[in-house]
């Protein structure tokens, strides 16, 4: 059983993600709350798999909420389960490395999906932000605002081909640039989700950095994915 924690400020919501998630017969919804400190004692006493949380909570927000969390329980991986599609915030967002960002405009049968694929170690993003995710890091790469994130010495590299990357691991790159989950990558090249996985962490390795989000700005500042 996967076990599930929802984090939403909207009473409506909150009833519908429960009603939804628990007819699925591998989730226990174990906790729900309405806001950041409900969240945090919950992930702490509770220690779920997964918490499915909104970005806009009543006591300030989500996005800033990850690392207090994973401090809390570091096995857990965060959800995002949002209206919210504003590029910026989409940015901040992803740099707080959830596990997964799905727009509930796609509905909970796309989010029960996503977190089937995150409970086996992937790192999903639903295709309705999936398509916004190269603009976003365009973005962010146009004025500046990755350079706390980034290497430094990665930043000042000329974007041209990096050196020892062949070319199925600059197609990974662009697949990562573009939103793609593992399980997508490993459908696309025809090849098992971990040998993907393992491509993934031979290229980071290659290029210097520590996450997807920070390889998918190193592929938009070297030009290897179309913007």
């Amino acid at each position: 059983m996967i076990k599930i924690i929802i984090i939403d400020s909207d009473e409506a919501e909150r009833r519908r993600l429960k009603d939804s998630l628990s007819s699925q017969n591998d989730f226990d919804i174990i906790g729900i709350g309405k806001d950041c400190y409900d969240a945090v004692k919950l992930v702490e006493s509770k220690r779920p798999d997964i918490v499915i949380m909104d970005i806009e909570l009543k006591d300030g927000g989500g996005i800033g909420l990850i690392p207090l969390l994973k401090r809390k329980s570091p096995n857990t991986a965060v959800v995002f389960f949002t209206d919210c599609e504003d590029e910026e915030r989409i940015c901040r967002a992803l740099f707080q490395e959830p596990a997964g960002y799905v727009a509930k405009r796609g509905g909970v049968p796309n989010l029960c999906r996503v977190i089937k694929n995150i409970s086996h170690g992937d790192w999903c993003i639903s295709s309705q932000i999936g398509s916004k995710v190269c603009s976003v890091f365009s973005h962010m790469v146009k004025r500046g605002m990755y350079s706390e994130i980034m290497p430094h010495n990665k930043l000042q590299a000329p974007p041209e081909t990096p050196p020892g990357v062949s070319g199925i691991e600059l197609r990974i790159i662009g697949f990562i640039a573009q939103g793609y989950s593992t399980c997508q990558i490993a459908e696309k090249l025809s090849i098992t989700n971990g040998t993907a996985r393992n491509y993934i962490s031979v290229v980071m390795r290659k290029v210097g950095v520590s996450n997807r989000s920070q390889l998918a700005l190193f592929a938009v500042h070297h030009g290897l994915v179309p913007l």
